[in-house]
């Protein structure tokens, strides 16, 4: 029996295209498909995250129908080349579009909103700075080549303002000034200010963004479990020293035995 390479060929699925069945596949409950068409609609204009990821969507069209409700949008992982059709979404303040087959930045300066942009992973080259919206808190470009364009970063945070976050990585004070930003560092009071009208401004927007800020969610959690395990150091060690004076163990130590006896661990759990 000869090999033939022919039979290994992975073909690419078939690309879709966005349509209200799409939508509402994705957004109404199994029912739906009774509705009739206007109840369909007044549901769909009530979306304000819309999820089309992992679509095999080539192009993005169709959005008309759901119009000013649409606060975010995801579009990850689908086959789309170019950013259009967009300008509709006029209250769109997340976007996600990574792991495409973009290859350049165009058509986003008419969504007067968006503070979060992702489009990580895709083919963008190089970028025109005044098609980055200066509203934009969080940008993330990571696994593109245009990272790799001199100075990439200090042009993006020269020309961005209100940027926060680049590619996963918090800009500084210092970060300004580098790139001729004039930022005060002789009075605390001042500079307390700017950070906390930047937390407010952050705060507000968290509601907003799902996933934009895992990596602090990160951080937060990785505290959490030290300080855990310097607590737990500290009562190993104080129950030493009770069995070395022979005294009994203390009634933590014995409701965490109990519990030990009866509960798997975390680890036998899964």
């Amino acid at each position: 029996m000869e090999d033939s390479e022919d039979s290994f060929v992975i073909t690419e699925p078939k690309a879709s295209r966005i349509s209200l069945h799409m939508i509402g596949q994705r957004h109404l409950p199994p029912g739906s498909k009774q509705w009739p068409y206007e109840q369909i609609v007044e549901e769909l204009n009530k979306i304000t995250h819309l999820r089309l990821d992992r679509e095999h969507i080539a192009e993005i069209d169709g959005l008309e129908l759901l119009g000013k409700s649409i606060t975010n949008v995801y579009l990850q992982q689908n086959q789309i080349k170019v950013i259009e059709n967009l300008e509709c979404l006029e209250n769109l303040s997340f976007l996600t579009l990574a792991n495409n087959k973009i290859q350049k930045i165009e058509n986003l300066t008419r969504l007067p909103k968006l503070a979060f942009l992702d489009l990580s992973e895709n083919n963008i080259t190089d970028f025109d700075i005044d098609e980055l919206p200066q509203t934009l808190v969080i940008l993330n470009l990571k696994g593109n080549p245009c990272i790799k364009v001199p100075d990439y970063r200090g042009r993006i945070i020269q020309d961005l303002p209100k940027l926060r976050q680049l590619d996963g990585v918090d800009i500084t004070k210092q970060d300004r000034r580098d790139v001729g930003y004039s930022v005060s560092s002789s009075s605390e009071d001042e500079e307390s200010e700017e950070e906390e009208e930047e937390n407010n401004r952050m705060s507000q927007l968290g509601g907003t963004f799902e996933g934009a800020t895992c990596d602090m969610l990160i951080r937060s959690q990785q505290r959490l479990e030290d300080n855990l395990k310097q607590h737990q150091k500290r009562r190993t060690i104080v129950d030493n020293l009770r069995l070395d004076m022979k005294l009994p163990p203390s009634r933590n130590s014995r409701s965490n035995t109990a519990r030990s006896s009866v509960t798997p661990s975390s680890g036998d759990a899964g």
